[in-house]
């Protein structure tokens, strides 16, 4: 199996081309990323916003979105953070999950500033293959 194929901010190429695989055309899947990537600080606010006021079901909601939309669109650093934050609060631990939302406001931060380059990197993998995004 190889290593999957990431640019320096964590996005793992190969899952955003299996979600185009499914898809049947790389155009959704351009477009869902577009759109995580445009909605992704209002989403880990929702999640900050949620931890705050100890919101459990807010909290789990809305971690779960973004753990299960990171990971389709390969945002692995993002999904990872997810999961443990998750696990926090089904641990009550609130205040754990409080001191992990600087990393996860940071992870956000370094992809929407890498919005650009992102979308670039997604579109080159998936039209520069061979057959249909495979290389």
């Amino acid at each position: 199996m190889s290593a999957p194929r990431s640019n320096r901010e964590g996005l793992d190429l190969d899952r955003l081309r299996s979600l185009a695989d499914d898809l049947g055309d790389p155009a959704p899947a351009l477009r869902f990323l577009t759109k995580y990537l445009s909605m992704l600080h209002e989403r880990v606010e929702r999640i900050v916003e949620a931890v705050e006021q100890g919101d459990e079901e807010e909290t789990t909601t809305a971690v779960l979105s973004l753990k299960i939309s990171s990971a389709m669109v390969g945002a692995v650093e993002t999904e990872h953070q997810c999961r443990a934050i998750e696990s926090m609060i089904r641990e009550d631990h609130f205040d754990y999950a409080a001191d992990a939302l600087p990393a996860l406001r940071q992870t956000a931060d370094r992809c929407v500033a890498a919005r650009s380059d992102l979308i670039s990197a997604a579109h080159t993998s998936m039209t520069r293959h061979s057959g249909f995004f495979r290389a």
